[in-house]
């Protein structure tokens, strides 16, 4: 018997065929969504700051930043203390506060990146 338990049987992965302008209409409808501040407000809260930022990065790779900034400040309106969109004035963290709009909107621009 020649079984070698290291060796791994070569499997095909199977090519993805997307129409652009369907993936495009995909992304925007999604961007309407969770770009919403409505939506944003209610519900971003309810999502970890990883889950957020998944979110965001999905919306500005796609060109969708003013919607994934308004996602953001939804979500980050329920942030506090050890959360990701969440800034310490000192290194004591005496006075902390949720990121401003225009930490949102460099936020986006590092995820987009």
């Amino acid at each position: 018997m020649n079984w070698n338990p290291f060796k791994r049987k070569t499997v095909e992965v199977p090519t993805l065929v997307v129409r652009h302008d369907e993936m495009n209409y995909a992304l925007t409808m999604l961007a309407d969504t969770f770009g919403d501040g409505m939506t944003a407000d209610h519900t971003g809260a309810g999502f970890t700051c990883q889950e957020a930022d998944s979110v965001a990065r999905v919306l500005a790779l796609a060109g969708h930043k003013r919607e994934a900034a308004t996602w953001l400040e939804g979500h980050a309106s329920g942030d506090e203390g050890d959360d990701s969109h969440f800034i310490y004035k000192n290194e004591r963290g005496d006075e902390g506060r949720v990121m401003d709009g225009d930490e949102i909107a460099a936020y986006v621009e590092e995820l987009a990146a």
